[in-house]
């Protein structure tokens, strides 16, 4: 009777998730046609931010200057949407393992004192590409997507933190994509990793994601976060968690974060979060660059600062180190020799007769 009511239960609880799915697809999936996208204005008529992304009433951006707006009108036919002024934020830097207690979930043996634990990648959107190196914004397949998702896995790869990077297809990239991508979420949360990553590209001109970072061009990172979740409020303070750790770092890499109408399946877990790497119109390897300086940041929040001395950066600090031993050792043997000639005239009169005797040989 027990086994019975365990397998019903469980039956209920999928039923709920399956039917949580398909009563959110109408909202998760808004495409817009190639090379169409919202803007989104400040109360002066400044630009926020360019997206192919549905923008909708009440949906939020955190600009990168950490000002929160709200939208308020939305003309659909010219697709600009005018927002509102709610705060202006000042970001908290929250505990991963703090917030995954918050809601009573366990923290895996990696903290960010001890081993680096397990970060799981994956694509909704597959067929998204870079127009400038793939030719074209979308291929039916493995898109120029994964390669960026394949430069962020490696990224962390190089960081020492164990990767679950699914590319599993979720084609076609329709508004069903979301609820097919809910199974892949679900695979990888049996390996308990510490945090999720959904890597997308936007569809926004050039400029909208274009930065000079480290005196290279690369494209910056927009997270998105659902509004409709139960785990909002967590995904809100990591997502702001991880943007005050970018601007520590690297200033400008993460140009936001949007707030917008849907889950994005991260009512499944609450350390999800959906990346925007560039746009369709950047190049991919811009992108790769953009979100390997970001695996640096996922690599500090959740397991400590990255170390300075990496790689060839550490024989660099130890030559540095052996020189200044050399330094210090010789000063110290000529401040002795001078005192023991009795000040630097008779030790600089010593000198210049020791050179005139070796001239004479």
């Amino acid at each position: 009777m027990m086994n019975r009511r365990v397998t019903l239960l469980a039956c209920v609880i999928i039923l709920m998730v399956c039917c949580s799915a398909m009563a959110n697809e109408e909202i998760w999936g808004e495409l817009l046609p190639t090379g169409e996208y919202y803007t989104l204005l400040d109360p002066e008529g400044e630009v926020l931010l360019e997206t192919g992304r549905q923008i909708y009433l009440q949906d939020q951006y955190l600009a990168a200057d950490n000002r929160l707006y709200e939208v308020v009108t939305i003309d659909e036919d010219t697709r600009i949407a005018h927002s509102e002024l709610v705060e202006e934020a000042r970001l908290e830097i929250f505990p991963w393992n703090e917030l995954r207690q918050e809601l009573g979930l366990t923290v895996s043996e990696g903290s960010q004192e001890g081993p680096r634990g397990t970060i799981a990648i994956y694509h909704t959107h597959n067929a998204e590409s870079y127009v400038p190196s793939d030719g074209t914004d979308s291929i039916n397949g493995k898109g120029g997507i994964h390669q960026v998702g394949r430069a962020f896995a490696d990224a962390l790869d190089d960081l020492g933190i164990a990767i679950d990077y699914s590319e599993n297809l979720h084609l076609p990239h329709d508004r069903g994509a979301y609820r097919r991508s809910r199974e892949t979420v679900l695979e990888l949360l049996s390996s308990n990793p510490d945090a999720i990553f959904d890597v997308h590209r936007d569809a926004a001109p050039q400029s909208a994601y274009a930065i000079e970072l480290q005196d290279e061009w690369m494209t910056r990172v927009m997270f998105v976060v659902g509004r409709q979740n139960q785990n909002l409020g967590v995904n809100r303070k990591y997502a702001q968690s991880l943007k005050a750790t970018a601007d520590e770092m690297y200033p400008g890499l993460v140009k936001g974060i949007f707030y917008g109408r849907g889950n994005y399946n991260q009512d499944l877990t609450p350390l999800s979060l959906l990346l925007e790497v560039g746009a369709h119109t950047n190049s991919r390897p811009s992108a790769e660059r953009g979100v390997s300086l970001f695996a640096e940041v996922v690599d500090h929040y959740f397991y400590g600062p990255v170390a300075e001395a990496a790689g060839g950066d550490q024989d660099q600090i130890a030559q540095r180190s052996i020189v200044g031993v050399l330094v210090f050792t010789a000063t110290t043997a000529l401040v002795i020799y001078v005192i023991n000639v009795g000040g630097f005239g008779p030790a600089r009169d010593r000198l210049w007769a020791l050179l005139g005797r070796r001239r004479l040989k």
